[in-house]
């Protein structure tokens, strides 16, 4: 009975057993990777790289990255037009300077040993709307057909920007910050308001209602009356639009850090962050010259401040090509604090032309110099148990602060509009200890971090802007010298605090092409549209130019930048 049961086994393997082909196995597996990738293309995700710098700094196109000879700084200049060549010659221009945007020198290319290569842009993964199935939210990093050209030479036109207006709503720029109002109709048949004989046609500018392209009397108006009410609320005027703290944080922008500050320049130029006369004997720092660290004593508060001792940009003159830009000591040495601007290193590479023999700046438009009143500021502070620490930043007539110490954090705003701000106060677990701090103040909302955990402050944390008087003397763009120019970014301290490791950003500011800082540029958005805007705000071609975009174009929300290795990550 057993050799039975045996060959019965045997004769059931061999009838259940098939020979082996491993040409056909590995036929099978190719073809069933390709059809995997076409439908994960089709309806769920696709490969894209950045060619430009219109999102930049948070996605690169072509750039090379610099480490600045003076202050040790790394950061990306533009180098499309070395790659790609210039976008009206056609001509291959090398990137031939750059301006470090920590400390301002101006450099050349060649002098940086070794000299820095070409990297190419980001590469990112794209979700499809069929996967993710929801339409954009405010914020969110899209890819898009080109609405005037959705292909060229039979080349899909794909550009990548955030989306930030949608249908139904019309957005204001003004001084940096998005508006939104959903309360604006635009009725057929009134002569201001035109039609396409298209629908398709709705993308183009002449529809967006703007000011910049045509005129908008009513949405001005409205945004003139809202701006006399502070942006409040619930009154169908417009209201901020606010970043997620994602998002926030993506957009900061490096003012200075103070652990990176020239050499050659210790004991020759003012510090940037310094001690005032009658704080001066309380603080002391760690070095005669150049402090990093700053140690309080004293039982009073104290303040050590922040004055922004950058070299305004210049483009030096086209046939200065072969003596290397250095900035000038004498004027370093007498310059005095400006407004922080919305300087981007990215933009500041000066380009070389083989056929006119001459560098030419990329940033002529003077659009990266606009004052910036949103700021963020962060340091690493050991606090004494009954010590407190305070961190403040200025915007025109106000200045806010936040104030740590003995497990708990309070929000105050110094200055005209106090009554209506409530001090509200959240526990942290700042005592006795070192801890990493964090403040920002950005689009009229104040925001707190403790070792890089939010302190979630809602609502108490809003404020509606201050319509400067003339009593004020503010400068037209908004900022007033004893604040932003005096005092933009301050430290404070009671007890024996030690605060190191300060930096200080910048929000984005998106910029407007009215001429009068007052005034606003507004753009409606059709049904069924987006008004989609570049992070690189001065050099960004996006619907403020162009049109907005129609939903049939859309082509899905850009998620993760899958290369280069060192910058792969969710992109926020």
């Amino acid at each position: 009975m057993a050799d039975s049961v045996d060959v019965t086994t045997q004769t059931r393997k061999k009838l259940l057993t098939h020979p082996r082909d491993p040409a056909r196995e590995i036929v099978e597996t190719i073809v069933f990777v390709v059809v995997l990738v076409l439908l994960l293309k089709l309806f769920v995700t696709e490969a894209f790289v950045i060619p430009t710098g219109s999102m930049a700094e948070t996605l690169y196109g072509y750039q090379k990255q610099i480490i600045c000879p003076k202050c040790g700084h790394t950061f990306p200049v533009n180098s499309h037009d070395e790659v790609e060549g210039n976008q009206q010659s056609g001509r291959k221009t090398p990137l031939y300077g750059y301006t470090c945007p920590n400390c301002r020198y101006q450099g050349q290319v060649k002098e940086l040993k070794p000299e820095p290569q070409n990297r190419t842009g980001d590469r990112v993964l794209v979700l499809k709307p069929l996967y993710h199935l929801r339409d954009p939210e405010p914020g969110d990093v899209v890819v898009f057909k080109y609405p005037e050209r959705p292909q060229e030479r039979h080349t899909a036109q794909n550009y990548i920007k955030r989306a930030m207006g949608f249908g139904g709503e019309t957005l204001a720029i003004h001084q940096g910050n998005l508006y939104v109002t959903k309360s604006l109709t635009y009725p057929e048949g009134d002569p201001l308001y035109s039609r396409p004989e298209k629908p398709e046609d709705l993308w183009m500018p002449r529809y967006m209602y703007s000011n910049v392209h045509d005129s908008n009397p009513k949405a001005l108006e409205l945004f003139e009356a809202s701006r006399a009410a502070g942006f409040a609320p619930g009154q169908g005027g417009f209201e901020i639009r606010r970043k997620g703290e994602d998002q926030l944080l993506a957009s900061l922008r490096l003012v200075w850090d103070n652990d990176q500050q020239p050499k050659d320049l210790a004991g020759k130029v003012p510090t940037r962050w310094y001690a005032p006369p009658e704080s001066n004997e309380f603080w002391r720092g760690d070095d005669q010259f150049q402090p990093k660290a700053f140690a309080h004593t004293g039982s009073d508060l104290n303040w050590i401040r922040y004055r922004h001792l950058a070299m305004p940009w210049k483009a030096l003159p086209p046939d200065q090509i072969d003596s290397t830009p250095q900035t000038d000591m004498q004027s370093l040495a007498k310059q005095e604090p400006m407004p922080i601007d919305n300087f981007l290193g990215y933009n500041t590479g000066r380009d070389f032309d083989p056929a006119t023999g001459r560098a030419t700046a990329r940033d002529n438009t003077g659009l990266d110099r606009h004052w910036v009143g949103d700021l963020a500021i962060e340091t690493e502070a050991e606090v004494p148990a009954g010590g407190e620490v305070v961190l403040e930043l200025s915007r025109g007539v106000n200045r806010f602060q936040a104030i740590f110490g003995e497990g708990k954090v309070t929000l105050a705003r110094i200055g005209r509009g106090t009554p209506e701000f409530g001090n509200p106060s959240r526990p942290c677990n700042v005592t006795a200890g070192r801890y990493k701090l964090r403040f920002a103040n950005i689009d009229s909302r104040l925001w707190v971090w403790v070792d890089d955990k939010l302190i979630d402050f809602g609502a108490e944390g809003d404020y509606l802007p201050t319509v400067p008087l003339p009593s004020d003397r503010a400068d037209p763009e908004g900022w007033t010298k004893a604040n932003d120019i005096d005092a933009p970014a301050s430290i404070g301290a009671r007890g024996a605090v030690t605060v190191r490791n300060i930096k200080l950003h910048r929000d984005i500011f998106y910029t407007r092409s009215t001429p009068d800082p007052t005034s606003a540029d507004v753009f409606y958005v059709q049904p069924g549209h987006y008004l989609c805007l570049g992070d690189n705000s001065a050099q960004s071609s996006d619907s403020r130019k162009w049109g907005t975009v129609p939903d049939r174009l859309m082509l899905g929300k850009a998620v993760f930048v899958f290369f280069p290795v060192g910058r792969m990550g969710f992109i926020k």
